[in-house]
């Protein structure tokens, strides 16, 4: 059977199937696993060593999941974290080394998060805040240095 074969099969999601496909040597194969399996299927994933397939059961899995996968050591893997987890989540990945992550933490978390990253030094995660966050932020950010930060804020401004 050929890996996209065996990736269809893992689609169907029966669960003999699964359970031997789970630790299929194609990454594919295991990321529709990923996608499609049951919670037993995506904790073992937890641990894959394919990053792709890690992401795929940060977003398709449940919190205690994404439990196990907010301090992985790839920032994709941890972004999607912020993306698709809960707050405590976010609380944990609010001072990543990872601009993008910590993007991520702004758009998707609450005004406590965008608090604290308001004095960020990345320009993005600054404009996000301008863009996601309250008036109070946009406010605030009317006077930052870079032009795209001051531009989002005044846009958010505008609109409201």
């Amino acid at each position: 059977m050929t890996p996209d074969q065996r990736s269809t099969l893992a689609q169907i999601g029966h669960p003999k199937h699964l359970d031997t496909l789970v630790k299929d040597k194609n990454w594919r194969v295991r990321q529709a696993v990923a996608e499609h399996g049951e919670d037993i299927h995506k904790d073992i994933l937890t641990k894959d060593k394919d990053h792709k397939v890690r992401y795929t059961v940060a977003e398709h899995g449940n919190d205690s999941h994404r439990d196990k996968l907010v301090g992985d050591k790839n920032d994709y893997v941890r972004q999607t974290v912020a993306e698709y987890g809960n707050d405590s989540h976010r609380d944990s990945l609010i001072d990543d080394k990872e601009p993008y992550v910590r993007k991520a933490v702004v758009a998707y978390g609450n005004d406590k998060h965008r608090d604290k990253l308001i004095d960020d030094d990345d320009i993005f995660v600054r404009q996000a805040i301008a863009s996601y966050g309250s008036k109070e932020h946009a406010t605030k950010l009317l006077d930052d240095l870079h032009f795209m930060v001051r531009n989002a804020a005044k846009y958010r401004l505008d609109k409201n």
